[in-house]
């Protein structure tokens, strides 16, 4: 996940809207607090990404048409975040997938979906040394295909 991370935070220049405006609208807010930064990845971006990436990482960039990422290393702040991101979750109708305790960080993951496709993925990392990130990735991302999102490096 730390890969994937750092491979969007290179890739930020552009800014599109999420398909969820909510989380758009939620990081914008939370980046006016300290040490808390959001950041977004279009399709554009993303096209530019898959250019440089392997054959494999390429079809997976395909799937996605736009990320949203909001970053809170602010421990006072983030119980606040987690709050609002959750009540988005609930409101969109999103469906929790899995959780998963890799690498030092506690991953929870959720979806919109329509049928057998995930429109929108919502990742909630919980760092085992403090700090969350929320990711949001709009796209159609085929539920068999839900583990390339994972192995997403810098290329």
């Amino acid at each position: 996940m730390k890969r994937f991370i750092m491979l969007l935070i290179l890739l930020l220049p552009l800014n599109l809207s999420a398909q969820i405006p909510a989380i758009e609208k939620l990081g914008k807010e939370a980046s006016k607090q300290r040490e808390v930064e959001h950041d977004s990845v279009g399709s554009f971006m993303l096209g530019m990404a898959s250019t440089f990436a392997n054959k494999e990482q390429r079809k997976t960039f395909e799937m996605l048409s736009n990320i949203e990422i909001i970053e809170c290393k602010n421990s006072e702040y983030q119980p606040t975040l987690d709050r609002r991101i959750r009540e988005i979750i609930r409101s969109v109708g999103a469906t929790f997938l899995a959780k998963a305790d890799k690498d030092d960080a506690l991953n929870e993951l959720y979806a919109v979906q329509q049928n057998d496709i995930i429109k929108e993925l919502i990742i909630l990392v919980y760092g085992n040394s403090g700090g969350m990130a929320v990711v949001a990735m709009s796209g159609e991302i085929p539920i068999n295909r839900l583990e390339e999102i994972s192995t997403i490096s810098k290329p």
